[in-house]
């Protein structure tokens, strides 16, 4: 493939709204607009595999080979805290408590630690950090070292951190407790999570976005002192405190490892909601605040005596609001296995039971983890003329859980002429070149449905169409064009996002249709006008009545196992 430098001129824009396109002087392109219903190599989202990193003050062993190509990175630096203990040695008959030294960290392990983000890039990977004192995260109490050292290491890493915002899918600020959890742990105070998790936010850029365990912990991050009272995101006072954060707002989110175990999260939602943020209110936070920040963790099997919400029906409610991002492939396994036996038993856009033979509940959550772009219609002039001008009009509908967490790249690969060497071979293109869209167009703002609140019902207000409209100008090549949309996170395109559309080349992008220049036609007599838009929806109304999620759609009521209600 030859890449032909050319000079072009980019016109781009954004227009957010649900759509319906009709022909108005563009041609719509024969395309597949279904969701072919494939699990997506998209590795900035879905199911996370766990690797523990111990890091030594000299001798380290980085990690080579990453588990997964999404990995949870739970870097320990137990041997950094002297309230650590890290082995028993019973030589001599004595039971020596073998523990840590409270120490600056050393170069040796921060470079152990950069070395670990190198192979992860080598191997187009993206990681989800959380770095804590637990030695090889075995869940031992009190072994937070005191606070001053948990400031310095905090000042250490972030360098480290930063330099590698490329792969960070996003930080849970672990440092303190079990786990990384938050828990279990004497040295724990809001006021000392408070202070650390901001002092890594003025030391890294904007680009790492930093989770804490519960909404409480992100609430005091935030400068909320009482949640019960003030963490509503339509009260005066939350309005005053996001004026005051402005982008730091969206910047702070949380991670859930009791994810759906009770419909408290095991605690991570309040029962109080006089004293402690409620689900309701932490999930209208999540909602309109982590739009763009990864939300995720652990889902569990349900307590004892307590409602069940961890189905993938409930999921295909409350998942678009959080904008659920990640999952624990290993835990809980009997949580995941039960995924894999259970059939998804709703409609969601195209992800329809009666498509195929078997659609598993895990199934529906893996693929709609994160985003989910389909391409649902292309709209192009069908020749360019004198001018150089090539006008487009995209639909794109975002069908995952959440959003694009992190800027990438879009450009569109034009793939000009067709030749056939042999008779029943396949046509080849005869070169293509790369041109890059404007800053303007951004993927993060392709956003997925919104489901607001009204009392006990809940109602979807947008389906996750997005509009795209382009004009560039064209100079230098005339003749038989087709175009492919890519977005990419470097300039390598290492990282292409896929479509959700069946394509036979997915690195290609998507393809968007064809097009012919030919400079003796006058560009005035071309029709210019693009497709209006107007409003749709295409997919059932979403409610809830308590937990229970409801299906609505023309045809009547329905329960999530689908038995008509009226």
């Amino acid at each position: 493939m030859i890449r032909n430098a050319m000079r072009v001129t980019l016109l781009g824009a954004f227009l957010f709204a649900p759509v319906s396109l009709f022909a108005a002087g563009l041609v719509k392109q024969d395309i597949d607009t279904t969701d072919a219903m494939a699990t997506l190599d998209n590795f900035d989202r879905g199911f996370y595999t766990p690797q523990v990193l111990h890091l030594k003050p000299s001798g380290s062993k980085p990690i080579e080979k990453p588990y997964g190509k999404l990995l949870h990175l739970r870097a320990e630096i137990s041997e950094f805290s002297s309230n650590a203990w890290l082995s028993i040695d019973t030589t001599g008959g004595k039971r020596d408590t073998v523990r840590g030294v409270s120490q600056d960290l050393t170069e040796d392990a921060l470079n152990v630690l950069q070395t670990t983000f190198d192979n992860i890039r080598k191997n187009n990977g993206h990681v989800i950090v959380r770095i804590c004192y637990d030695p090889w995260y075995n869940g031992r109490s009190n072994v937070t070292p005191d606070h001053e050292w948990v400031l310095k290491h905090v000042k250490q890493l972030a360098p480290v951190l930063s330099k590698n915002t490329d792969v960070i899918v996003a930080l849970e600020m672990g440092m303190h407790g079990a786990y990384g959890e938050m828990h279990s742990d004497t040295n724990i105070t809001y006021d000392r999570i408070a202070e650390a998790t901001n002092l890594m936010l003025r030391s890294t850029p904007p680009e790492l976005k930093i989770l804490t365990r519960t909404g409480n912990y992100s609430a005091k991050v935030l400068g909320f002192d009482d949640w019960g009272v003030d963490f509503h995101i339509d009260g005066e006072k939350f309005k005053e405190i996001a004026k005051a954060k402005g982008d730091t707002m969206y910047r702070v989110g949380m991670f859930n490892d009791g994810y759906l175990g009770t419909q408290y999260d095991y605690g991570t939602w309040g029962a109080d909601c006089a004293t402690s943020i409620c689900r309701e209110e932490g999930v209208a936070w999540l909602e309109k605040y982590s739009i763009n920040t990864p939300y995720g963790g652990e889902a569990l099997t349900t307590a004892e005596n307590y409602q069940v919400i961890n189905t993938p029906e409930f999921l295909a409610y409350e998942g678009f609001r959080t904008h659920t991002s990640y999952l624990n492939i290993q835990w809980n396994n009997n949580l995941i296995e039960s995924w894999k036996k259970t059939p998804f038993t709703q409609k969601d856009f195209d992800y329809d039971p009666a498509r195929v033979d078997s659609l598993s509940g895990f199934k529906y959550i893996n693929d709609h983890l994160g985003y989910r772009f389909v391409l649902r219609e292309s709209w192009m002039s069908d020749t360019v003329g004198d001018d150089g001008i090539l006008r487009a009009k995209l639909r794109i509908q975002n069908v995952g859980f959440g959003n694009l967490t992190r800027k990438m790249d879009a450009s569109l690969e034009i793939h000009i002429g067709r030749l056939k060497l042999r008779e029943g071979e396949n046509a080849i293109d005869l070169f293509s070149y790369n041109v890059p869209l404007p800053d303007s167009i951004d993927f993060r703002n392709v956003h997925s449905r919104k489901i607001e609140i009204k009392g006990a019902d809940t109602v979807m207000t947008f389906d996750g169409n997005n509009e795209i409209v382009i004009e560039r100008k064209i100079d230098g090549y005339e003749g038989s064009m087709s175009a492919y949309l890519k977005i990419c996170g470097d300039v390598h395109c290492s990282d292409n996002i896929h479509f959700a559309n069946k394509v036979k080349i997915p690195d290609e992008g998507i393809y968007i249709g064809s097009f012919v220049v030919d400079n003796s036609v006058k560009s005035s007599a071309i029709p210019r006008a693009l497709p209006s838009a107007t409003q749709k929806q295409n997919a059932p109304f979403v409610q809830r009545v308590r937990n229970n999620v409801i299906i609505r759609n023309a045809e009547g009521l329905y329960r999530a196992d689908g038995v008509r209600i009226k």
